[in-house]
């Protein structure tokens, strides 16, 4: 049964450690199903020449008060980055105590 998307023929670099290697990458669901060389799909993406990479976590990022006005933390989203660590650097928005009601 083929996957829904395919990316082709990129160099794929798993985050494991192990060289980087051509390879077609078949996502279902949303889902990373197999990789492997030679998969087909309903849709296939040639990457031929380009990286095909896990997402990256950013963990020194500024982004506290960004996220209100941009949900996707542009440029970051745009390099790769899947998650960010926020309020590690002394600035935050988040509370430090407790509200009180009255």
């Amino acid at each position: 049964m083929p996957a829904d998307i395919v990316i082709r023929g990129g160099t794929v670099v798993d985050g494991t450690g192990a060289p980087g290697r051509v390879a077609d990458v078949a996502i279902a669901g949303g889902v990373i199903q197999e990789i492997a060389p030679t998969l087909s799909g309903e849709q296939e993406l040639d990457a031929a020449g380009c990286v095909v990479a896990p997402g990256f976590i950013d963990i020194h990022t500024h982004y506290d008060a960004q996220v209100f006005w941009d949900p996707a933390l542009r440029p970051s989203s745009y390099q790769g980055v899947t998650t960010v660590v926020a309020g590690n650097c002394g600035f935050t928005i988040a509370p430090t105590r407790p509200s009180t009601t009255t």
